[in-house]
């Protein structure tokens, strides 16, 4: 649904309900109103004349009035219909059976309330007489009993009220369609035939919806939706800019932000779409750059991988020739062929921790690591490769275990890179030592060599990724110099140090410490 839309069927809904309240709070007060004023009728016509009257002549008193075109009208009901005088006021003189109370000559004014109106002669009399309300009022003794067998019988429920110490009580009551509501009133007086009264009124149903409100209901209706509309227009513009703006952003890979214009939510709604879409850019630069650096650390690493295979290859085929002919098999070719193959195993290695590390995941998933067993499976890694190459791989563990907490993988990974890097760099007849220990609530993690080392002014690089130092390349020119680069990001991720020494004897030694679990 529309903007405009939703907001005409709000304002025509909330319209609805209004007029709704505003019916029930007129049938309300109209219903007061209409009690209120048949009281103070009957009341005042009882303190008038009605009282003489009533204990004049009570077996057929009974007050009526009606309203004719032209003007008021007679109108009595039971017996006294019969004296065709004016129950309302006397005509003839006091005593006579036509008399009213004081024997006064003319009818008393007609009660001044449109709506009670009176009650109309007989329905005979005249086609429309029903249209108008029509009111009477009985006489009752102390007891609710009347003397005028004419009478109805006095309501049980407005009865106990009375009786409960109210003045007056009123209640619906049945006439036909008509709206019929009666109210009982006690007297001033306490004795007599006229005590207590009774004044019933009926009238037609006054229509639900009249011409003239449902009119003014619907003019208003028109103009509020007429004001919505016009007042939603200039929203409803600035919301669909704002759509097509930011469709324009999102073609241009949200490089290009919308237009903030005003101080209200439409502009806050802008502002919040831009920065949205400086986070959505910054991500996506972020991702494009790791792609880039994916890819070229994808073919870099294929070049790699390709150099130390061709050379296993051709080891290989060195010596399934030796083998078809009966020569012997050279050591130097058996030991080549397994250097090349660890290499490779160690270099996939790193290529699955770089892509863990590469992943960007921020949260590592640790455990508590055995150190003492960790060191204990990467030196046993090595140790064939070295023993082929003439050096001896040492190592040295505490006798009670030392415990961190830390990613199995990732951390044996690093762990594994320094001894290899150690292995791979030392001349035959070396030495490479991986001496872990404890050192208060800290453990040290150190791998040592005796090979040529590494300058004082190259030591900030090493770390870097694809670096290594001119001796370490001319005698390995393969290799991407993963190791220690990923040995350093194990290490800061999981809040480890990583040092590099250069020991007053020579060699290098690698350093890797943390805290204790």
């Amino acid at each position: 649904m529309k903007l405009r839309t939703r907001l005409a069927v709000t304002v025509l809904t909330t319209m609805a309900v209004l007029l709704a309240g505003a019916m029930w709070v007129r049938a309300v007060m109209e219903r007061s109103s209409t009690e209120r004023a048949l009281i103070e009728y009957a009341t005042e016509r009882m303190r008038t004349d009605g009282r003489e009257w009533c204990e004049s002549d009570p077996a057929s008193f009974v007050l009526g009035s009606g309203r004719w075109r032209g003007g008021w009208k007679p109108w009595d009901g039971g017996p006294a219909a019969e004296r065709g005088g004016e129950r309302r006021g006397a005509v003839a003189e006091r005593g006579s059976p036509a008399a009213g109370p004081q024997g006064a000559a003319g009818p008393l004014p007609p009660p001044d309330d449109g709506n009670l109106g009176a009650r109309p002669p007989a329905p005979h009399a005249h086609p429309h007489s029903d249209r108008w309300p029509r009111i009477e009022v009985w006489a009752y003794g102390p007891d609710f009993v009347s003397l005028n067998p004419a009478a109805p019988a006095f309501p049980a429920s407005l009865r106990a009220e009375l009786e409960s110490g109210e003045r007056s009580a009123s209640e619906d009551w049945e006439d036909g369609e008509r709206d019929a509501l009666q109210a009982a009133v006690r007297m001033e007086w306490s004795e007599g035939p006229a005590a207590i009264i009774l004044a019933r009124r009926s009238a037609a149903p006054r229509p639900l919806f009249s011409a003239w409100p449902m009119a003014a209901f619907a003019a208003q209706c028109a103009l509020l939706v007429l004001a919505v509309v016009l007042a939603a227009g200039p929203i409803v513009r600035r919301v669909r800019k704002l759509e097509t703006q930011m469709r324009e952003s999102a073609a241009a890979r949200y490089a290009q932000p919308v237009d903030v214009d005003g101080a209200d939510e439409v502009s806050e709604l802008a502002q919040t779409f831009n920065a949205a879409a400086l986070e959505v850019r910054g991500s996506l630069e972020s991702l494009e750059a790791r792609e880039r650096a994916l890819r070229t650390f994808v073919e870099n690493t294929t070049h790699d991988v390709m150099i130390p295979l061709t050379v296993l290859q051709g080891h290989l085929t060195t010596l399934r020739r030796a083998g078809e002919s009966g020569a012997p098999i050279e050591r130097e070719v058996v030991l080549d062929s397994l250097q090349e193959a660890h290499y490779m195993a160690s270099l996939i290695h790193n290529l699955a921790a770089a892509s863990r590390l590469e992943s960007g995941a921020s949260e590592l998933v640790t455990h508590a690591l055995d150190l003492n067993a960790l060191v204990e499976r990467a030196v046993g890694r090595h140790r064939p490769i070295a023993k082929a190459r003439g050096i001896a791989l040492e190592h040295a563990v505490p006798p009670a275990p030392l415990s961190t907490r830390g990613d199995v993988t990732l951390v044996e990974q690093a762990v594994s890179n320094l001894i290899h890097n150690a292995v791979r760099y030392v001349q035959p007849g070396g030495h490479v030592a991986v001496v872990l220990e404890e050192r208060g609530q800290r453990f040290s993690l150190r791998v040592l060599d005796d090979g040529p080392g590494v300058p004082e002014a190259l030591r900030s690089k090493v770390f870097e990724r694809s670096f290594r130092a001119d001796d370490a390349r001319s005698r390995q020119p393969d290799g991407l110099g993963l190791g220690l680069s990923i040995a350093r990001d194990v290490a800061e991720r999981h809040g480890f140090r990583l040092e590099l020494r250069s020991p007053p004897e020579g060699g290098a030694e690698l350093e890797l410490s943390g805290p204790l679990a």
